[in-house]
C-alpha cells in the first residue's frame, strides 16, 4: 500500500490555537493527533528514521564531500544583522568568492589552532567537528531566521566553553584584512555565524519508512542522498497525477487558510490515484506555537471534500510516532 506524508512545514496557526484545532481546521475529517517535538529538526529526525534530532549538519558535510565519521558535528551559518520593521533580525548570508574565502579561512584555521574543536570548510558554510560529544544544544533554525536572536542561545554544560570559542573566532574574523575590505567597500562582512544541527551519524544507517522524499531545504537533501533515497521536484509533483510509493513531501512555505483549497484542488487527480491503491495520506503542521505538531491521517472513507465543505474542527488526541 502506497502512503503519502505531507509536512506542511510553514503551517503553525496561531498562539490561541486549542489542542487539536489547527489541521482539523483545514479538514475537519480523518484521525488527529498531537505529537511532542521540540523543533523542526527533530520532526525531520522521526520522519527519516534517526528516533530524534536530525543531524543536519554531519549530513550536510557529508554531502560536501566532508568525512565525518566518529565525529560530533555543527554547522557554522554566516549571518548578518539587518533590520525590519524596526527590530535587528538575523539573515544567512551568501559565500565569498573563493579567494576570500579561501584567505579567510586558512587564517581562521592557523589562529584556533590550539582550540578542542576542527575546522573544516563547506561551499556555503562552515563546521566544527569535535572526537567527543559536546553537551550543546543549538536552537532550532526556523526559529532564528527573520527574528530577533537574543533569548535564543546555545544551551547545555559545555555551552560557556562553545561562546567562547566562537566569540574569539568572530572577533579575529571581523579585523581580518579580507573582511576589513569588504566593511569599506559597504557590504556585509563574513564573520558572524549562528550555530546549528549539531549532532552525529549513526553507526548504523537508519531504515526510513518512505522511499522517496520531496523537498527543496538543503539539509534534507542530503539527508536522503546518506540514507540513499531517491528525490523527487516538489513542483513536479503539483502537476503529476500519480505520488512515488511512500513519498515524504515537505511543503515549503507559509500556509494561509484562503490558499489552502486551491493549493489542494490541484493535487486531486494525484490524490484519486493514492486512493484507489487503498493508500492514506499523513499531514503534519509545522511546529506550533503552543509546541509539538499535529498530525491528521485520511483515508478514502474519510471523503476528502474539505474545499467543499466545511466541517467543525475536530480534536487531537495525544498521539506517538
Amino acid at each position: 500500500m502506497a502512503d503519502l506524508c505531507l509536512w506542511l512545514s510553514g503551517l503553525r496557526g496561531v498562539p490561541e490555537d486549542d489542542l487539536g484545532a489547527v489541521l482539523p481546521r483545514y479538514w475537519g475529517r480523518g484521525r488527529a493527533e498531537r505529537l511532542t517535538a521540540d523543533s523542526s529538526l527533530e520532526v525531520a529526525g522521526r520522519l527519516l528514521g534517526f528516533n530524534g534530532l536530525l543531524p543536519a549538519a554531519a549530513l550536510l558535510a557529508e554531502s560536501e564531500g566532508i568525512a565525518t565519521e566518529g565525529h560530533w558535528v555543527i554547522a557554522l551559518e554566516p549571518v548578518a544583522f539587518r533590520g525590519q520593521a524596526g527590530r535587528a533580525v538575523l539573515q544567512p548570508l551568501p559565500g565569498l568568492d573563493e579567494d576570500s574565502a579561501g584567505a579567510l579561512f586558512a587564517a581562521a584555521v592557523a589562529h584556533m589552532a590550539d582550540a578542542p574543536w576542527t575546522l573544516r570548510r563547506g561551499v556555503r558554510r562552515w563546521y566544527v567537528l569535535a572526537a567527543a560529544t559536546p553537551d550543546l544544544h543549538c536552537p532550532d533554525p526556523e526559529r532564528v531566521w527573520g527574528r530577533e536572536p537574543l533569548a535564543l542561545q546555545a544551551t547545555g554544560a559545555d555551552a560557556r566553553c562553545w561562546n567562547a570559542f566562537l566569540n574569539e573566532l568572530q572577533m579575529f574574523l571581523a579585523a581580518h584584512p579580507v573582511n576589513q575590505d569588504v566593511d569599506a567597500s559597504g557590504q556585509e562582512p563574513w564573520c558572524l555565524f549562528w550555530a546549528w544541527g549539531e549532532g552525529r551519524l549513526p553507526s548504523v544507517q537508519p531504515i526510513p519508512r518512505w522511499r522517496t522524499v520531496a523537498a527543496e531545504a538543503d539539509y534534507l537533501q542530503a539527508a536522503a542522498h546518506w540514507l540513499g533515497l531517491p528525490l523527487s521536484s516538489p513542483n513536479a509533483l503539483r502537476a503529476a497525477t500519480q505520488f512515488p510509493d511512500d513519498l515524504l513531501w515537505v511543503w515549503s512555505g507559509a500556509w494561509l487558510y484562503p490558499d489552502t483549497a486551491k493549493s489542494f484542488a490541484a493535487l486531486v487527480p494525484a490524490l484519486q490515484s493514492l486512493w484507489r491503491g487503498g493508500g492514506r495520506l499523513e499531514c503534519l503542521t509545522g511546529m506550533l506555537a503552543s509546541g509539538g505538531i499535529e498530525r491528521l491521517t485520511l483515508r478514502r472513507a474519510d471523503r476528502w471534500r474539505f474545499w467543499r465543505r466545511p466541517v467543525r474542527p475536530g480534536h487531537a488526541l495525544p498521539g506517538v510516532w
